[in-house]
Order: structure tokens, then sequence, then C-alpha cells
């Protein structure tokens, strides 16, 4: 398994001096510690596990390739969108993108198939000729993402300013934003239709976002679906191109980023940070520390507890939630994709319209169908792929499921969590494999490796508290929490990744750049976004 950075060696200490330290190597940790090398500061990275990238990594086994948790990314087929000019800052222009084509997610939705089209005009007209009577609610139910969209830059800007020091002209900005924020993305949409296909094809992505329609805010809906409506591309060599890119910036600059370096706690004396202690014990002090292991672990288990407590931390996690998990696997195939007739589009599979009624069933009854499945093609994407594995090809399938079904197992050892365990990894594997025989019957004999990962399995890897697939959900209670955002009541301490603005790889950049911008003091959302009036000075945060 290849990685950027360098092993930390367990007991020799970490020599040197640095200006700030992040925790967590995914995206919006290299993300944050890149924008600040930019900017000239020595940044120290550390990684829990022995590969950089968090969710934004690969990995290889017996010939093939596949990335855990990158799979499309929308808006960068332009260098004109902010989410393109966002990926370039960070990359240095490094990541080569390839465009999907015009159909690049399929809804498979109780056995009836939607080709989704990009393109607003192109989707419009595709709902209206599925649902020729529903023509109206479709036309409002565009507006109101509009509604959304257009307001959330303001909502976005206010994240790397301090509670209390938010600019008015930002809030007032901000308005529509979150009068749509507060309400469930299943009552806005009923409020327009009564449609149950219609209602299941608007929302049948949500697992891009990871929380159900009858749970998510609306805003986390429509800024979902903004972020695809002009087509999805895919970065050419994998998830691991976006490690390849930042971590050579990163140490360009004087930093140094180290795998294999748990962090076990962040350090505060006298009322703020000092440093961090790593899992052998040993300590680097530093003043400013930037968080990316997400804001449960951060402040239920990286800070200490009556330390927590005493910034009433503790209270806070209470307002909101962790996104919800899956279990998957990672497929490969004897054959290129184009012999076996694998197209780039993703596959959303439902059992049926009533996704609420779909998860009950499978929260009770794990032999329940899974909620959904999404199916998706890396080795379909990459026209680099034929070059580096002639006649193989990949697939991944993930299913969304509940933690309780895997709750027995979250302290057990990797490899070593018994025969139960194993047991119903195996069914799991024939169950999704049975899924991916009905929605890509032409791959089926061709299967020559599968791998299979629970819940848990994000617990041991990427340290996350319950296995969960994104970050802190996407309800009306996250866009109510004023006080989330980069800066943290712990004077030193900040947070960054997709917890700071939006669940997603795109989220979790962006809120690197909005921890960089709240540790500077300068405005770089502005500076990429050079085309448009800089918001206020935003106050230093060193």
């Amino acid at each position: 398994m290849r990685t950027q950075g360098k092993a930390y060696r367990k007991g020799s200490g970490i020599e040197g001096d640095f200006d700030v330290i992040v925790v967590g190597s995914g995206m919006g940790g290299m993300g944050v510690a890149s924008a600040l090398a930019k900017n000239g500061r020595k940044v120290l990275l550390l990684e829990q596990h022995n590969v950089v990238g968090g969710l934004a990594q690969s990995f290889e086994r017996n010939g093939y390739r596949w990335s855990v948790g990158m799979h499309y990314i929308g808006d960068v087929a332009s260098p004109h969108t902010m989410t393109r000019k966002i990926f370039d800052y960070a990359t240095n222009d490094a990541i080569e993108w390839a465009h999907l084509p015009s159909i690049f997610n399929r809804m498979d939705i109780g056995g009836r198939q939607y080709a989704i089209p990009a393109g607003i005009d192109a989707y419009r007209e595709a709902l209206a000729g599925w649902f020729p009577d529903e023509r109206s609610a479709i036309d409002r139910y565009l507006e109101l993402v509009g509604e959304v969209t257009r307001s959330s830059p303001a909502y976005f800007a206010l994240k790397a300013y301090p509670e209390g020091q938010r600019p008015a002209q930002l809030q007032e900005a901000a308005q529509p934003f979150f009068r749509l924020a507060r309400r469930i993305t299943l009552d806005v949409i009923g409020e327009l239709t009564s449609n149950a296909e219609l209602i299941a094809v608007l929302c049948a992505n949500w697992g891009d976002y990871g929380i159900e329609p009858s749970r998510s805010s609306f805003a986390m809906h429509a800024m979902l679906f903004k972020h695809y409506v002009n087509g999805a591309s895919y970065p050419i060599g994998g998830g691991e191109a976006f490690a390849d890119a930042m971590v050579p910036i990163i140490e360009s600059a004087g930093g140094l980023v180290l795998h294999s370096a748990p962090v076990e706690q962040i350090l505060i004396e006298g009322g703020r940070v000092v440093g961090v202690r790593l899992g052998d014990g040993s300590t680097v002090t530093c003043r400013t520390v930037i968080s990316n292991a997400g804001l449960h672990a951060t402040f239920g288990r990286l800070v200490d507890r009556q330390v927590a407590q005493s910034y009433g931390l503790a209270e806070k996690l209470e307002q909101v939630r962790p996104t919800g998990t899956v279990v998957g696997i990672h497929v490969g195939l004897e054959g290129s994709a184009g012999e076996l007739g694998l197209e780039p589009a993703n596959v959303w599979s439902h059992p049926g319209t009533d996704f609420t009624a779909n998860l009950a069933a499978h929260k009770s009854d794990f032999s329940a169908p899974f909620p959904f499945c999404f199916v998706t093609f890396g080795s379909a994407k990459d026209p680099t792929w034929d070059e580096k594995f002639p006649g193989r090809s990949t697939i991944e399938l993930h299913a969304f499921t509940d933690y309780s079904h895997f709750e027995r197992w979250e302290n057990t050892r990797w490899m070593k969590r018994g025969a139960e365990y194993d047991a119903l990894k195996e069914q799991i594997m024939e169950r999704l494999l049975a899924e991916l025989y009905r929605l890509v019957p032409q791959v089926k004999g061709k299967v020559r490796h599968v791998e299979t990962h629970t819940p848990v399995s994000y617990g041991t890897f990427l340290r996350r508290e319950r296995g969960e697939i994104l970050g802190i959900e996407g309800s009306p209670s996250r866009y109510a929490q004023e006080w989330l955002g980069a800066w943290t009541p712990v004077p030193g301490l900040f947070l960054t990744g997709q917890d700071v603005t939006n669940d997603g790889m795109i989220g979790a950049l962006f809120g690197g750049i909005i921890a960089a911008s709240a540790v500077l003091g300068k405005d770089l959302v502005s500076e990429i976004r050079s085309r448009e009036q800089a918001v206020p000075a935003l106050t230093t945060g060193e």
C-alpha cells in the first residue's frame, strides 16, 4: 500500500518547531495544512492510520485498486466554479479531472429505472417526462433549491468568525438559507407534491449526505443537488491523487506529514492549547492545534473530559449527531470495464419509495432489505485505469445499515472479531453480490476478488465513533448551532473538515479553507473567489 508522508517511529519523538499541528489527514486536514503552508506556516500533520488521506485514499489488493470514500465530485467541470477553484488552490492545480458522461446517476426504485442527466434544464425535462402532471411542483422545487444555494455563501462565510463576532451583513444575507435549513426535506417537498414516486426520485441519492429525507435539513438536500446539477467528475488516479498533490505542498514549506502517529490527547493548560500527546506518550508543543478528527472525537475523546465540561463542550455535542453507516464490498473483476460493459454512472437502488419505512424495517431486522445500495465503478471513471490494470476492473457497493447491528463488536480487534462476526460478513457479502448481479448481471462469473467491510471497519481504520460514513448529520438541528464553525471556545483550538461546513469531500476541503482563514485572520475564500467582493476582515486566530 502506497502513501505520502513518512512513518512515525514510536518512542522517538518529533523534532522541530511548528506553527500549527493538524490532527487527522482526511480532506479537511490536508486542505487546511496545504492552505496554511501556502501562507508560510510550518505545519505538522498527524495521521493515526498507516495511509495518509482519510477517506480520500486508495488501497490495492491482488492487483486491484479501490478508492475508499471518493466516488464522484460535482461542480469541477468548469475552472470558473468556486468548487474547482478551491481544489485548484489546495493542490496547486495538480488534479486532472475526468468528466463523467451526461448520465452520471441511475436510480433504481422498486425495480423502476430513472437515468439522471446533467444540466438543470435537462433534469427539469427528464422529471417532467416521467411525471407530466407535476411540472409546477418540479419548477417550485428548483426555485427553492435556488433560494438555498444563492444564500449559502454567506452562511459558510460566517463559519470563519468566532461566535459573537459575526458581521451583521453576512447574518442578513444568510437568512434565506437559515429559513429553509430549519425545515425537513420531506416536509418541504411534501408541500409541493403528494406523488411518492417523484419524491423518491428527487431524494434517491440521500446517501451522499448520510441522513434520510424524513430527518434531513432541506438546505443540506438543496446544496447536494446544486453540487451535482451540472454533472460529476473523477480525479484521474483515484482518491490517492489528493494526497499526492497536497502533501508535497505542506512539506515544501518546512512542514512534516506523519502517518502511524495517533494523537491521544489535545493538551490544554492555563486556559489554552499547548500541544498534543501521541499514543506512545510523547508530546509535541504548539499553541495552535486544528482537529480534523470530527466534532465528537475532538470534544468527546481528544479533549480531557473535565476540560471539555468546563468549556461547555459536552453540552454542545448533545445538539448534533453523527451520520449513519454502511456495510459494503470491494469487488475485483476479470475483464476491463469496456469488455464488461461497465459505465461510469453510479447506481442508487432502493427497495421502495417509502424510505422511512425501509429504514425502520432494516433497523428492527437486519435480514430486511438494506434501505439503499450504492454501486460505483471507479475503473470505468478513470481513463488511465487500463494502462495500470490491464484486463481488470473494480466495483464498490455500499449499503446503508444501522449501527446497532454491529455495536457488540466496536471494541474488538481487526481480524480477531470472532466466528459470529466472520459469519455475518459472509452473509453480507452474499447479499450484496446478489444485489450486484441484479443490477449489473453481466459481471456474474467474472468476480475474482471480494472484500467486505462493516461499520466497525470505519472505527478501526478511521477512528469513527459509531462507524459514521460522513461527519455530523445534516439535520435542522445542525444548522441551528451558531457556535459550530472553525473556532472553538478553547483558545488555540480550531476545527476543520466537514463538521465545519457540510458533509462530503468538497465540504471537508471547504472546511479546511474556512479553518485556515480563521487561523490566519485572512479571508482566503474571497481571495480564491477573486472576482467577488471580500467579506470583512477576519479576527486572527494566532
